[in-house]
């Protein structure tokens, strides 16, 4: 059966049109207040100005943590829009300097020097610099991410002490500048309580949980090649509601700061008494998932994601590697629920040794009248004949296409879930066949692994344009 939509969270046209209400109320309010400067350059370093410090203060609710805000979107695109949002403000911040400095003028030659030295120099200037350059860094550390020589935890403790440094200097500068009146200062003040405060929430509500409410590891064991299944119990009289397919940040031991979260899919059902992930070796904190004792405290932050099947019709669903673990949720729900849908299983693998086994979705398979494709890659399997049960890889255009045989593509519903480039050839050759985009589902948190899906690239275009109507407004504003 279908899971209904979730109510949690606002359609995409409602976060775009507030988004665009908030980097328009501070250049609305110069407008009605007469407070805007009189001078076309620095009518438009104000309003660039303004639209990067509401686009830095908003920052703070777009991480994705937020489900009563971004849950419809899904995190993927919350977190993709964070990821790009930030340069964006940079550059509108590095106009509100060049549009402060102003152009050369030939009848005053000395004029660009001493205003390029007020803005290097000026004594009322030293948050507006500090401003700048904590968002010069931010913007810099979190785009060389995955190039650091350093550990997650010490990069996102420095990512969030940066950001409330920057918010802070940001509300020093604006509020020091003195131009808006008291009703402006108010206003700045009000938007940078209005994020600043659920960010700290989900930092300081962690630790003022008690720990009898936190879970607790029941059993971890390697199922395949540096994969391990973890299974979590809940505190007596708890649970989790959640969706098939969601996922949960997790950190185990005394960790309770958000810094120390992981992501992992759910693999089990609503309903289960417990919750199942399945961790693969992978990083600093995975290389030593199998050396967790039973009984280690666990903090869970959930239900996150939209990776939910809503349709009715037929059901694709294709799995790379651990991306696995979702579609085990998504099966057994199917399965507890007696779901009538046509279901079609594709797993692929690079190696044998690294596919769960099939006994544990054997059952739901059994009950769904499933018979899974399972696709391995690896050379042990090139040199002699597949063995019973497997195809040979890598998951290929004439494999996808045998999984929709005997389907009408428009009805379907296809989801993925596995590395990037799996993911963007399953999304774009569904839409070839004819699956409707909003019927292909998908979680994608880094565009930098292989090209970009159709899907990818309407999203993509989609921020842009959210972006262009920005910089009409700014434009809008310096020529008014």
């Amino acid at each position: 059966m279908p899971v209904p939509r979730k109510a949690r969270g606002l359609p995409a046209s409602v976060l775009a049109t507030l988004y665009l209400g908030l980097v328009a109320l501070p250049l609305l309010l110069g407008m009605l207040t007469g407070a805007g400067h009189a001078l076309g350059a620095m009518r438009l370093a104000s309003a660039s100005g303004s639209a990067a410090a509401v686009m830095v203060l908003l920052q703070l609710v777009t991480s994705g943590r937020f489900e009563s805000i971004s849950g419809r979107i899904g995190i993927d695109i919350t977190m993709a829009f964070h990821k790009w949002a930030a340069p964006v403000a940079l550059a509108f911040a590095v106009l509100h300097v060049l549009a402060v400095i102003g152009p050369p003028a030939a009848d005053r030659p000395g004029r660009l020097a001493r205003r390029i030295d007020v803005v290097l120099s000026g004594e009322g200037l030293w948050p507006a610099r500090a401003a700048l350059l904590l968002l010069v860094v931010l913007v810099v550390l979190a785009l060389l991410r995955d190039r650091l020589p350093m550990r997650y935890q010490v990069w996102r403790a420095g990512h969030v002490l940066a950001a409330l440094a920057l918010v802070a200097t940001l509300l020093w500068h604006v509020i020091a500048d003195g131009r808006g009146g008291a009703v402006s200062d108010g206003m700045w003040i009000g938007l940078a309580l209005a994020v600043t405060v659920p960010a700290a929430s989900v930092y300081c509500g962690r630790l003022l949980r008690p720990h009898a409410q936190r879970w607790c590891l029941a059993e971890v064991r390697r199922v395949a090649e540096r994969l391990w299944l973890l299974d979590v119990l809940p505190p007596e009289g708890a649970g989790l509601r959640f969706e098939p397919g969601q996922f949960a940040w997790i950190a185990f031991g005394d960790k309770r700061l958000p810094l120390h979260d992981h992501p992992f899919s759910i693999a089990s059902a609503p309903g289960a008494s417990g919750l199942r992930f399945l961790v693969q070796e992978a990083g600093d904190f995975t290389a030593t998932v199998g050396q967790l004792a039973p009984g280690t405290a666990v903090s869970i932050d959930a239900p996150h994601g939209s990776f939910v099947p809503r349709g009715a019709g037929p059901l694709i669903l294709v799995a790379g590697g651990v991306g696995i673990a979702p579609i085990l949720s998504i099966l057994s729900h199917l399965a507890r629920t007696r779901s009538r849908r046509p279901v079609r299983l594709l797993y692929a693998v690079r190696r044998r040794a690294a596919m769960v086994p099939f006994e544990l979705f054997a059952a739901e398979c059994a009950a769904l009248g499933v018979t899974p494709m399972l696709i391995v890659d690896d050379a042990a399997a090139e040199q002699g004949e597949m063995p019973a049960g497997l195809r040979r890889g890598p998951l290929n255009r004439d494999l996808l296409d045998e999984a929709f045989e005997g389907l009408d593509p428009a009805a379907c519903e296809v989801m993925t879930c596995g590395p990037g480039p799996m993911m963007t050839f399953v999304a774009d050759r569904s839409s070839q066949l004819g699956v409707p985009q909003a019927q292909i589902a998908y979680e994608r948190f880094s565009y930098a692994a292989g090209r970009a899906s159709a899907k990818d690239r309407r999203r993509l275009a989609g921020f842009g344009v959210l972006w262009g109507g920005i910089v009409a407004m700014v434009l809008l504003y310096w020529r008014l």
